[in-house]
């Protein structure tokens, strides 16, 4: 009875034992099938992702393969990622959580687009204004690929410009140059010397233009400073023009201010009169030679010399000759003054010097690109009227002050040419 019940001890015991090792085995046999199966996953797991600023932080990212049941622990949206940066992240995978490491990096270069440069020579304008368009994440600098581009001669060139963010990463864009090598200063044009009576309101700019080769608008300034509105005198107005490039022109004139004389007429009130003659005594295509002859014989057969006239100024002077047909030398000049500037035909007066008994006046005519001597008032010597004279041609009555401010004239004669019944001049 005894060996029996210990056979079945024994037996028992070795049952108990035989079933642990059992369990002990399939422990290990599971343990080793976790540590597979999480090796597994783990292989899928990348644990360092980077990606470029502006991206989208993308979980598919950080495997190798899909796994079921995977999703960021951390709450990625409240990561910036237009900036670089590090960040630690967890994520579950599978059955189990895991740290992960995201690297923002800014590794793209900036985008821009040139803009075609007209420059004058020398003059760079700032690196910024030769491109637009620029596109990066990042904060950027634009700056002259070489330090100092070399833009001192005309012609076309291909300069580069660099644009670079804050991370070193850089685009250069070559801009195309037109470089203008401009020397030309600008030309004024419509400055001419200027007559004003005290009081009046001044137009220095009226009629003065300013041209240049290259600038649309150059400066135009006026210099008035030596210029006394209230007093009686000749001073000097100069007009300075600039152009963009520097260049520089003047023009000088004169203003003559002067007290309003007794008895004045307005000038467009005498041009009208003398308008109406001209248009009786001459005819369109004549030259101007043909049109001075006659100015000069209406002149003298039509006014009336009786020694005495009003002299406070020329406009007054030819008032009254048109409206009177009479008067004394000043009234033929002034007439004739009249007529020939709305003939368009250039003149002067001349006054003699020196003054014996009394002054007289003549004109200076501009015809065929020379100056002449021409009196529509009687003279001693003939009973007619001098017309196209040189200065050796004068009589004693008609001696005027050498250092008079007056043209150059003539030196050859022309009086044989002249033909006094038709008007005309024979050719050479």
């Amino acid at each position: 009875m005894k060996t029996t019940r210990r056979k079945r001890i024994k037996r028992s015991v070795l049952k108990k034992i035989l079933i642990f090792a059992n369990v002990v085995m399939l422990l290990i046999l599971a343990f080793s099938i976790l540590r597979r199966y999480n090796s597994y996953m783990y292989s899928k797991i990348v644990k360092e992702v980077t990606i470029e600023t502006g991206s989208t932080i993308s979980l598919e990212s950080f495997f190798t393969d899909p796994i079921r049941n995977s999703y960021f622990v951390t709450d990625v949206s409240q990561i910036d990622t237009s900036h670089p940066g590090t960040y630690g992240i967890k994520l579950h995978a599978g059955r189990f959580d895991t740290d992960v490491i995201l690297n923002i990096a800014d590794t793209t270069a900036p985008s821009a687009t040139s803009v075609p440069q007209t420059i004058y020579a020398g003059m760079l304008p700032p690196a910024g204004d030769c491109v637009t368009d620029i596109s990066d994440l990042a904060d950027v600098t634009v700056s002259y690929y070489e330090e100092d581009p070399d833009v001192s001669e005309g012609g076309e060139h291909l300069i580069p410009i660099s644009v670079k963010d804050i991370y070193g990463n850089e685009t250069v864009i070559h801009v195309p140059f037109t470089v203008i090598d401009d020397t030309t200063p600008p030309v004024i044009d419509g400055a001419h010397d200027m007559e004003y009576f005290i009081g009046d309101s001044i137009l220095y700019r009226d009629g003065v233009t300013v041209t240049d080769d290259y600038d649309d608008d150059p400066v135009l300034s006026v210099d008035t400073s030596e210029v006394d509105p209230d007093t009686d005198g000749v001073y000097p107005v100069t007009y300075t023009a600039e152009d963009e490039c520097g260049n520089v022109s003047t023009v000088t004139v004169e203003i003559t201010m002067r007290t309003m004389p007794e008895g004045y007429v307005e000038p467009e009130i005498v041009y009208e009169l003398a308008q109406e003659v001209l248009d009786e005594i001459t005819e369109p295509g004549m030259t101007d030679v043909e049109k001075a002859f006659r100015i000069f014989n209406w002149a003298r057969w039509n006014i009336h010399y009786v020694g005495y006239s009003t002299k406070t100024d020329w406009t007054a002077g030819a008032y009254e000759g048109f409206t009177t047909l009479s008067g004394d030398c000043y009234t033929y000049y002034a007439c004739c003054k009249a007529l020939l500037d709305v003939a368009g035909i250039e003149n002067e007066c001349v006054e003699r010097f020196p003054v014996y008994n009394s002054s007289h006046y003549w004109n200076l005519v501009c015809l065929d690109g020379q100056w002449y001597h021409c009196d529509a008032s009687p003279s001693f010597e003939h009973s007619g009227f001098w017309f196209m004279r040189t200065d050796d041609e004068l009589d004693w009555s008609h001696q005027f002050d050498p250092d008079a401010p007056l043209p150059e004239r003539a030196t050859e004669s022309v009086q044989s040419r002249l033909d006094f019944y038709n008007f005309t001049i024979e050719e050479e």
